[in-house]
């Protein structure tokens, strides 16, 4: 043994040992300050390390094989005091020993990395939350997450809304990271209740992590505790607990760590887009009711807008400098319009006042400008529609995962019939909040417009599979069904959805065109039975005398323009029609929807019966009426439209065709439109007149009989049929 330590120190391998020890230690050192300060891989250090210790047992060998002399590297030369026997045992125990030395190392290092694979979440709870947000690689998609509903462990159990406000205002700091996908909170929070695992939620919403948490709230204080969950393998590789002081600076300040630790990692990609001071309060129980009134707001009843309403009030009163309060106010009144009755210039001109305050508070805030875009989209002016325009694209600026922004930004588009950019901007909105029922819907229905019936019935069916409580997929179904000429079976859907919700609007109104069409008027009155609905029924049962006798009750101008023009009274019809053609500069740009032909048509048939020249209107209709064949029209809103203006134009052959058209898909066109004036006279139109009034009797009896034999769901009134 003596031999063989002192041919260790001939051959320099202790000084080389102690020599390697000392650099590599520093190496080690020096390659942990340079990941931290230049925000380098999480694994450099880790690599660094292992490095230099599968250095060791090789120095050790090298040191044994050659040595440094003046004349550079050299093999050692062998001791000549001892025999060739000892030479060759001494150099097996080195190799030996460093065998053994590199075998330990690396099993070290394999248990060190198997158990990281497979540890506790909660024992890295000092890990940087963002060392799981990029992992090996660094592909758009993992820097990707979805934010779930906070549970709530408060002693009452009693503060659902709070863990769901924290959720979604931890959600709102993380969508100002420039680069950072994040899922919005119609989506992440759809799952509320639901028996699916983490991944599942992963797989349907398109992410690569899962943020979830609890909330503790007692008296004068909070535990917030926040996990990040790697939707691939489903492991909790992150967790974090915040005890603080209940406050609502403190609760801004975690929701910021927490964001800002997602984006060291990733600092050369991600940037954090600070919040203003007007986005936030500093008083606890003004931002507990902004959280209560938001949810509120998010369920769209008449009840719960009431209870939004009053809550967004009182923030207000007690924080006057909080925007969101002002914006969320003001979508509350113009939701009430279409929700709870509210009368729209009331609506308005309340939500006017209180957007003009939330802009001058926060004029580059996503969620301000958003509502801001909300708000002139609502106001319909061709000026208006610009601001709109403008708000919303600076919002999508501001904050690349608005789905709101996008959303609002493809209405925009659409009511301007810039149809392909829409949906550009829909599919971006669903990218964001891939189970948003409402943008969903607005999608569909802009497929409907292109005739996309497959993609729009696909929605339809997804919907009611993702949201069976809502609704939203049988409503948008019955559209379907309807465009289609399936009028019995439109109407089974829309009565299920009326079943789960009767405050609609919009299903109200599907429910009154339905039996509009099948000539079941006094059936329509059940949905909608105001002074505008009466009108309609005398119009529709040709009574024009009780409609002129109900016109003064009805409010609305343009409401008043159109059964002006049902009523042929053409010059005052006209003073209305001008004014709105005006606001929305109809004549100075291409047609765009079927809407703006709708008017223009009217239009021309104005100015024929005044005497005036519709040249211009004309040509605006053949240039958005291209020549088709009528076998390859299957639209039923173009095909009553390209009818309608051939009888304007005295083609009244091509005409018959275009209802034949219709009469062979069986759908139902009614003859109501002053147009027809011209030819009702002519036997032709006598005759189609006649089996459009025999194909309507066919879907009147379908749809009594289900009205006879009516599902359990459905509401509707005790008349016998």
């Amino acid at each position: 043994m003596n031999s063989f330590i002192a041919e260790l120190k001939r051959r320099n391998v202790f000084n080389v040992t102690a020599g390697y020890a000392v650099v590599g230690w520093l190496l080690m050192q020096l390659a942990a300050v340079l990941e931290s300060s230049l925000h380098l891989p999480i694994w450099f250090d880790t690599l660094t390390t292992a490095l230099v210790l599968i250095g060791f047992p090789i120095a050790v060998l090298l040191s044994w094989i050659f040595q440094f002399s003046h004349e550079g590297i050299k093999r050692t030369l062998k001791n000549p005091i001892i025999n060739d026997a000892t030479h060759s045992q001494n150099t097996l125990i080195v190799f030996s020993l460093s065998g053994l030395i590199a075998a330990g190392l690396i099993a070290l290092m394999w248990q060190h990395l198997r158990e990281n694979d497979f540890i506790d979440g909660d024992k890295l709870i000092n890990k940087p939350l963002a060392e799981v947000l990029v992992e090996a690689n660094s592909s758009p998609a993992n820097a990707s997450i979805a934010v779930l509903p906070f549970n709530d462990f408060s002693e009452s159990n009693d503060q659902s809304y709070f863990g769901n406000g924290i959720s979604e205002e931890l959600l709102n700091v993380l969508s100002r990271v420039s680069g950072l996908r994040v899922v919005s909170r119609t989506s992440s929070f759809a799952f509320i209740g639901k028996a699916v695992t983490l991944s599942d939620i992963a797989d349907a919403l398109g992410v690569a992590h899962i943020l979830e948490g609890s909330v503790r709230k007692s008296v004068d204080t909070i535990r917030i505790t926040a996990q990040l969950i790697n939707a691939k393998t489903d492991e909790h590789i992150w967790s974090q607990t915040y005890d603080r002081a209940l406050s609502a600076k403190n609760l801004f300040a975690v929701q910021d760590e927490i964001a800002s630790a997602i984006a060291a990692q990733l600092k050369s990609k991600l940037t954090v887009m600070p919040m203003e001071a007007s986005d936030k309060t500093l008083s606890l129980q003004a931002y507990e009711l902004y959280l209560e009134a938001r949810e509120n707001k998010k369920l769209r009843t008449s009840e719960s807008l009431a209870l939004a309403l009053d809550g967004y009030t009182q923030v207000i009163d007690l924080d006057p400098l909080f925007a969101p309060a002002y914006s969320g106010l003001s979508d509350t009144y113009l939701l009430m319009e279409v929700h709870a009755g509210l009368d729209k210039q009331v609506s308005q001109d309340k939500a006017s006042l209180l957007i003009a305050k939330a802009l001058e508070l926060a004029p580059n805030s996503a969620e301000v400008l958003a509502s801001a875009a909300y708000l002139a989209s609502d106001q319909k002016t061709a000026d208006s529609i610009k601001k709109a325009e403008k708000y919303a694209l600076k919002a999508i600026t501001m904050n690349q995962n608005h789905a709101d922004a996008y959303f609002m930004l493809g209405k925009i588009l659409w009511n301007q019939g810039r149809l392909e950019e829409a949906i550009t901007h829909f599919k971006q909105a669903i990218t964001l909040d891939p189970l948003s029922a409402i943008i969903l819907v607005n999608l569909a229905q802009i497929y409907l417009d292109v005739d996309d019936q497959a993609n729009a019935k696909s929605i339809g069916e997804d919907l009611i599979r993702l949201h069976p409580s809502l609704p939203f997929g049988y409503d948008l179904l019955a559209d379907v069904a309807l465009k289609e000429g399936e009028y019995a079976i439109a109407h089974a859907l829309s009565q299920d959805a009326y079943a789960l919700n009767q405050q609609s609007t919009v299903i109200k109104n599907n429910l009154w065109k339905i039996y509009n069409l099948t000539g079941l008027y006094q059936h329509a009155l059940w949905y909608q039975n105001n002074p505008k609905d009466q009108v309609w029924f005398a119009i529709y049962t040709n009574d024009l005398a009780a409609a002129e006798k109900e016109l003064p009750k009805v409010k609305k101008m343009t409401d008043i323009g159109e059964f002006l023009y049902y009523l042929r009274d053409y010059a005052k019809t006209k003073q209305i029609l001008s004014g709105y053609l005006n606001a929305y500069k109809l004549l100075d740009r291409p047609i765009g929807n079927p809407a703006s032909a709708d008017v223009i048509i009217a239009f021309a048939k104005i100015q024929k019966a005044l005497g005036e020249d519709n040249s211009q209107a004309i040509q605006m209709l053949a240039e958005y009426f291209t020549p088709k064949r009528f076998d390859d029209v299957n639209n039923s809103r173009e095909l009553e439209q390209r009818a309608l203006l051939a009888t304007l134009t005295g083609n009244y052959a091509q005409s018959y065709q275009w209802i034949d058209r219709m009469l062979t898909l069986e759908y139902i066109l009614m003859f109501a439109d002053p147009i027809f004036d011209d030819i009702k006279q002519f036997p032709e139109f006598k005759a189609r007149q006649k089996s459009m009034q025999q194909l309507r009797d066919k879907y009147q009896l379908e749809i009594k009989a289900q009205l006879t034999a009516q599902k359990p769901n459905w509401i509707l009134r005790e008349e016998k049929f």
